[in-house]
């Protein structure tokens, strides 16, 4: 009860609850990179890694993807996805990269696939799949590699059936189909107890590649839980206000650095490393 106490009136805890791989990163405490992001990149909200250890950003209101320079925060290129009009434009929330392969998804559930392009070009989608509509507002995306399927968290859900609950759903780029029910759906109310908060509007989600659980971060109320595959939570805590204005994307370096983007909010969109302590 102490340790819960404790948590609730600090900025994180995940020292002192985590049992996953949250143990590894002190998010309470100082940061190991800071990068000011452009203007171009306000609203920043997605990351992910290449499998050759680049980073690579999207902003929300259109399908452009930019690498960026993680020692300046500068992109080194940028590239769309879309047609002879230029890049498609939508409500787009996060990104996944796997193999060659980079997946866009909207807040709709719309899963657009395509592949890298260069500087300045913009490629045509491979596969465009239809979304989700109303069911699940869709805001973090992460890769399953045992079922090679991609994993959409739902900021929130249509209906009372998933009341009290944070949704996962699963989606199979091979078959063009999203699972009939979800992979993972996480109590809030345990949510709580890790993070202190009644809510959990997840904006985030990545999967770690050391410990095969679910980090996770909710841009509204600033907190972040780990779970495993069953949805068991793990530790979790708060973020600091200040230096997390509007978190809405998470990537693991290939040195399992933790990095948390955050949109402008007013002032400069950020991508915060906190290393992995081994």
């Amino acid at each position: 009860m102490l340790t819960f106490l404790f948590c609730l009136a600090t900025a994180g805890c995940a020292d002192a609850q985590s049992s996953g791989a949250l143990r590894a990163y002190a998010l309470s405490g100082q940061p190991s990179q800071r990068i000011a992001l452009p203007l171009e990149l306000a609203e920043v909200s997605g990351l992910a890694y290449t499998s050759d250890g680049r980073l690579l950003a999207q902003a929300d209101e259109a399908a452009v993807v930019y690498e960026i320079d993680p020692a300046h925060g500068r992109p080194v290129k940028r590239f769309g996805v879309g047609g002879a009009s230029g890049p498609l434009l939508g409500d787009f929330e996060d990104m996944e990269v796997v193999g060659d392969r980079v997946f866009l998804v909207t807040s709709a559930g719309e899963v657009i696939e395509a592949r890298e392009g260069a500087d300045g070009e913009t490629k045509p989608p491979v596969r465009r799949h239809r979304g989700l509509g109303r069911t699940c507002e869709v805001e973090g995306v992460t890769w399953d590699e045992a079922s090679a399927s991609l994993l959409l968290l739902c900021k929130q859900t249509s209906g009372k059936r998933w009341n009290g609950q944070v949704v996962i759903v699963a989606f199979s780029p091979e078959t063009g189909r999203f699972e009939p029910e979800p992979r993972i759906t996480v109590a809030e109310s345990e949510l709580e107890r890790a993070t202190g908060s009644r809510r959990f509007s997840g904006s985030a989600i990545a999967r770690h590649p050391r410990t095969g659980t679910y980090l996770m971060v909710a841009g509204p109320q600033r907190v972040f839980a780990e779970i495993d595959s069953t949805g068991k939570v793990l530790g979790g805590g708060r973020l600091s206000a200040e230096r997390h204005r509007q978190p809405e994307g998470l990537a693991i370096g290939p040195d399992l650095t933790l990095f948390i983007s955050d949109e402008a909010a007013g002032k400069t969109a950020t991508i915060t490393g906190y290393a992995y302590r081994r």
